[in-house]
């Protein structure tokens, strides 16, 4: 490893301590015969190519469910969302997936259980449930909503508790983000039933939002645990 590489691999790792980059220079400025402009060129550096590593990887994600026909790309209107009747995970995306920060959310449907001693079933619980929920999220298409709200997708519940998100999920000022349907982008990864497959739901999912925190620092805005 040559010596620049060196460097902005130790800038990054101080950085990756408390993803905050006032705080990094700080300490970096002490440590480095560096000024602190070109610290933290080196630390956005290494933010951009981390966040170009998860889109590569998330483009060739894509293409190997494409090939096995496995993979929806779902563009919003204003109108009921056309869910595919599978199961698997799903990932929403602001405008496009071109850019790691317009990544949304990223949620599964579908789960192995136990059913017995040495049986386990699969709840293919499928994509369109998703119409139902109202926290963490909710896609208000329902005549209840708002006119001004309706088609739109909602995040960052303002109840204190799912309780009382129940009760105001219809209002408008419910939820703290608010997108056009028509700026959503959704992609379906299909996952059946088959164990003997490489991915269940829980594992894509999980590995997703592990690339996306580990070339990051955080989670998706509408994601609350990984």
């Amino acid at each position: 490893m040559s010596y620049t590489e060196t460097l902005l691999e130790y800038v990054y790792e101080q950085y990756c301590l408390s993803y905050n980059v006032e705080n990094t220079l700080d300490f970096l400025e002490d440590e480095l015969n560096y000024t602190r402009d070109e610290i933290k060129d080196m630390i956005q550096h290494n933010i951009d190519f981390n966040k170009g590593q998860f889109i590569k990887y998330y483009i060739s994600l894509v293409e190997g469910f494409k090939s096995k026909f496995n993979f929806t790309v779902i563009d919003c209107k204003k109108e009921r969302i056309e869910w595919p009747k599978k199961s698997g995970v799903y990932v929403i995306w602001k405008n496009d997936d071109s850019s790691l920060d317009n990544l949304i959310y990223v949620g599964m449907t579908g789960k192995f259980k136990r059913v017995s001693k040495d049986k386990v079933n699969f709840n293919s619980g499928t994509f369109d449930k998703r119409d139902y929920r109202y926290t963490p999220y909710r896609f208000c298409e329902s005549v209840k909503d708002d006119d001004n709200i309706r088609f739109s997708f909602g995040y960052g519940p303002k109840g204190k508790n799912g309780s009382e998100q129940s009760k105001i999920k219809y209002k408008e000022d419910s939820y703290k983000v608010r997108i056009s349907y028509s700026e959503l982008k959704i992609h379906c990864f299909h996952i059946s039933d088959n164990f003997r497959e490489i991915y269940t739901p829980e594992l894509l999912e999980k590995e997703i939002l592990t690339k996306y925190l580990k070339s990051s620092g955080k989670l998706p805005p509408a994601n609350n645990e990984l």
